[in-house]
Parts: structure tokens; sequence; C-alpha cells
């Protein structure tokens, strides 16, 4: 038509692009918006944004029914959390994030489906997964420190099983020099396997952490109940599971334009 080549192919055709899974395309309008409201949860980022894609593309071969009040409530909520209680304050946000209320619209009823594919992913293998794995989720409280010097780890792992109380927490010794520490209650499936078996009051460690050393005691232990904070984290369990045989069948392919 008379457009010359260079002005015709000056943007590649994946400029607007920023990763495509099994041939369905992210944009970067679409991943920024995403990694906003997910960068402070989970700094996984290129991961997140994998999985992002395959569950839409899940979705999309039977997209659950989104009712017009339920998205209208959806909204509501959305304003909410982002504090938008007036009609202006509403409007300026969406200019700022150069969108439409149609568009929001459109982003808050993905969310909504997500979270109803979610739930028919994971409704019938709930309750067999805790009885199949239920020592898993007993709850530990455990006290303890991590250093990114084996040496210290070492040394500390020594005088607290010696005086069967953290040495550093009773001033008989100083803490390692990067050492940080914590009281948290955490389900036996979220700590290292040497944690997860030891009985109460055993002092365990050094143990690699991923990076850092682990140093601690089990202060006590208690057995798993399939309550609300179980269940969630189940939930959470059976998706990354999915995800990770998803992710294996998978062709993928960024464009680092």
């Amino acid at each position: 038509h008379g457009i010359p080549w260079t002005a015709r192919y000056a943007d590649h055709w994946a400029a607007n692009f920023v990763l495509t899974i099994n041939g369905r395309s992210t944009t970067i309008q679409s991943a920024l918006l995403y990694l906003s409201a997910r960068l402070q949860p989970r700094p996984d980022l290129m991961q997140d944004l994998v999985d992002r894609a395959l569950l839409f593309a899940a979705i999309e071969e039977a997209p659950p029914e989104i009712g017009e009040a339920e998205l209208e409530a959806a909204v509501d909520t959305f304003r909410a959390r982002q504090r938008l209680y007036s009609g202006a304050a509403m409007q300026q946000w969406l200019d700022d994030m150069q969108l439409t209320m149609e568009t929001l619209q459109e982003l808050v009823a993905q969310s909504l489906q997500l979270e109803k594919f979610k739930n028919t992913l994971v409704a019938d293998q709930m309750r067999p997964h805790f009885d199949a794995h239920r020592r898993d989720f007993d709850r530990l409280t455990v006290m303890r420190l991590e250093t990114t010097m084996p040496a210290s780890a070492r040394r500390l792992a020594a005088t607290w099983r010696r005086s069967g109380t953290c040495p550093v927490l009773d001033g008989s010794q100083a803490p390692p020099r990067d050492a940080s520490g914590r009281l948290e209650t955490l389900f036996a499936c979220d700590v290292p396997a040497a944690f997860a078996g030891a009985k109460e009051g055993s002092v365990i460690g050094p143990v690699d952490g991923g990076g850092t050393f682990w140093v601690g005691q089990v202060l006590a232990r208690h057995a798993a109940r399939y309550d609300d904070a179980t269940r969630e984290r189940i939930r959470d369990l059976i998706i990354d599971a999915w995800l990770t045989g998803q992710r294996s069948k998978a062709t993928i392919h960024w464009h680092w334009v």
C-alpha cells in the first residue's frame, strides 16, 4: 500500500507482549497491573506470570459464570480495599491507571472466575489430602535463629543443646552478626524435615534452610486439625501441584524486546 518497509516494521510484532504460553500472549499493560497487585505478597514474579497465564488458559475452556450482582459486590469490595469511597476518587484512580470502568469490571470478573476455578479444582481433594498427609499439618511452635555463617550456626547449636535454652535470649552468647530470630507457629510441611519430625524441647540444627542455616527449638507440637487455616494451606498445596504439572507441559517463550 505504499508504506515504507522501515515504517511498517518499526515496531516488533511482539512489542506489546511480555509472555506467550501455549500461543496465548500476556500484554505489558496486563502484566504491570497484575504485578502491582502481587509485588508485596509474592516476590517470584516471573513464575507468577506463567502461573496466571496457565490458570486463565484453563478457565477459557469452561469459563465460570459471574452474576451481575456478584460482579457489582466484587467491584465494591475492590473500591473499599483501594479506599476509593467517592465517585471522584474512583474516576481519578481510573484516570491514573488509564482504565475505564468497563475494563476494571472485566479484570474483577477475571479474578472472580479465577477463584471459582480454583475452588472447583480443589473441591474433591481437600479432605482426602488431609487424611493422607495428616502429620504434615501438625502445628509446631518453633523458636529459631538463622544465619548465613555455618560456623556461627554450629557454635550456637552446641551452646543451645548444652543449656536447653537459646543462648542469645538468655544473654550467654552474642548473636551472630547477620542472625535474625523469631518465634512462630508453622505447619510441619513448612519447616525442614529435621524440625518437622522433632519432639517437643528438641534443639535442631544447623539445618540448611536454602541459603541460610537454621538453629532452633521445638517448643510445642499440636496435632493436626481440619480447620480454616489448614484447609487454606491444603488448597494452596493442591493448586501449586496442579500448576507444577501444567508448567512441565507448557511451551513457554519470554519476549525480551
